[in-house]
């Protein structure tokens, strides 16, 4: 790959990981924001985010077909299918509300964690990334392990969450726009 095109695809994909830092902190802030009161309201600002993610990840998987992976595509799509379903039954209970923000966030965590493991050989700044995984890992384990923890627990969980992944993720952005705009050396 020549010196513009990695620079290109560093710029490309630290906009990408801004751009989805960016939404993760505005669900961190609704989230926080509202009282909570019904599942209704968390399903959809739920539902929303995890579409909007799923669809910015689905998307950076076609932009580069020479580089793309399948676990980003694989981490999109379950985002997609967990925001349809938040939204098409926004009237589930709060265990099955938190069973599915679980299964959402140990699915992306997963695959978010195997991506930057599959890329560690060929791309320096690949912790971060990991950690983000575990991270999103470790809440959808806890989640699934605790359904009854409550609604209100989950909004809590999840405005802390959205906050430390899109913090996370905002760092690696920049660290990668960062490395898109230094002349690389052979």
């Amino acid at each position: 790959m020549s010196g513009a095109a990695g620079r290109r695809l560093f710029n490309h994909s630290g906009t990408a990981l801004l751009f989805r830092g960016a939404l993760a902190l505005l669900l961190a802030l609704t989230v926080a924001a509202l009282p909570v009161s019904t599942v209704f309201a968390l399903a959809y600002v739920f539902g929303i985010y995890a579409m909007a993610d799923g669809l910015a990840n689905v998307a950076h998987f076609f932009y580069d077909p020479a580089r793309h992976s399948r676990w980003s595509m694989v981490g999109g799509m379950a985002s997609i299918v967990a925001g349809l379903i938040a939204v098409s039954w926004p009237g589930i209970t709060d265990g099955a509300l938190t069973v599915l923000t679980g299964i959402w966030a140990l699915t992306v965590g997963v695959s978010q964690l195997l991506l930057a493991l599959d890329g560690r050989a060929g791309i320096e700044p690949w912790r971060i990334p990991a950690l983000t995984g575990a991270v999103l890992a470790v809440l959808g384990i806890f989640l699934i392990a605790n359904p009854g923890a409550g609604i209100l627990a989950l909004a809590g969980l999840l405005a802390a969450f959205a906050a430390l992944f899109g913090l996370l993720l905002i760092f690696s952005g920049v660290e990668w726009r960062r490395r898109g705009a230094r002349p690389r050396t052979v």
